[in-house]
């Protein structure tokens, strides 16, 4: 049985982006300066390795080296969420043990996607794949929206009575769908919610513990968790109206994501100049205008 989880596993636990070099390296530099930032601005918690991190990129050895810049980074100043992510079966046995020795507080699985993987293969692949997290406190990414497979209330119920160590769920859903499943889960099993925190108010108010956005308007999000814990509601809704704008951008797609919010960040931390790696989404004049606006209006890190 996990301890006292539920006290670490809640407020916003900002996700890493993957900042690269000229020559198509991962800039190390840079992702460090976005943990030492993090921690800086008394984030609750710290994700990496997800969908905005653009791990489908990655190599096994890359995905490696952020986990344990994470883990020398961090130590145990804040919990850290790593996510599992691979196209290949083994490399998710290797990733799990991996961050298990970096001290992950939080592994959040991703589902082995391969062609025609449908809803049942994805409870199967994580029934298949928990009793290899052991003691490490295990959650799923529950994200049918944006990859197309999921698993249902009942499923997700089936697997937290076979797991002591399955009591969280990082969600990528609307308030109005999560609000029923949120009624029908135990109350130990955490919900975070992720899609760039476009509802975090409604999600809190509906049950959610927290939410993992990505780095850009991460002090926004703190601010605006801060808020709401203490019953500060109006200042909540200020602070989320003025950042509301760049959600709206950055949130039309996964690739407008990782293109746009990867650059508003960057302009917030003084980066002037972004390297992409393959494939992605080639920005505009008009679209790096807007970052550089919104960037602007939401201020320096």
């Amino acid at each position: 049985m996990i301890k006292n989880y539920q006290k670490k596993l809640k407020g916003i636990f900002p996700i890493l982006y993957t900042f690269f070099n000229k020559n198509n390296s991962i800039d190390f530099k840079l992702m460090e300066d976005q943990i030492n930032l993090i921690i800086k601005k008394k984030s609750h918690g710290i994700a990496s390795l997800g969908i905005a991190t653009e791990v489908n990129k990655l190599s096994f050895t890359e995905k490696v080296k952020i986990i344990e810049l994470l883990s020398k980074v961090v130590g145990t100043s804040i919990p850290k969420a790593i996510t599992i992510q691979s196209n290949i079966y083994s490399d998710y046995k290797k990733l799990i043990n991996v961050a298990r020795s970096n001290n992950a507080e939080w592994i959040i699985l991703q589902p082995l996607i391969k062609k025609n993987t449908n809803d049942n293969d994805c409870f199967n692949f994580f029934n298949k794949l928990l009793p290899l997290t052991n003691d490490t406190l295990t959650g799923i990414q529950n994200a049918k929206e944006y990859i197309g497979v999921g698993l249902s209330s009942s499923e997700i119920l089936k697997l937290y009575n076979r797991y002591s160590n399955f009591r969280a769920i990082k969600a990528e859903s609307s308030s109005v769908l999560m609000q029923k499943e949120l009624l029908s889960f135990p109350k130990d099993l955490v919900v975070f919610n992720g899609r760039g925190g476009q509802e975090i108010i409604d999600n809190l108010n509906i049950g959610c513990k927290g939410i993992v956005p990505c780095l850009d308007g991460a002090d926004k999000f703190i601010k605006i968790y801060n808020y709401f814990s203490q019953k500060k509601y109006k200042q909540a809704e200020l602070e989320y109206k003025n950042i509301l704008p760049s959600i709206v951008f950055i949130m039309q797609s996964i690739d407008t994501l990782i293109c746009y919010g990867k650059r508003i960040c960057a302009y917030r931390m003084g980066i002037k100049k972004i390297y992409d790696r393959k494939p992605f989404l080639v920005p505009t004049d008009y679209g790096i205008k807007k970052s550089i606006k919104i960037a602007q209006h939401l201020g320096k890190f």
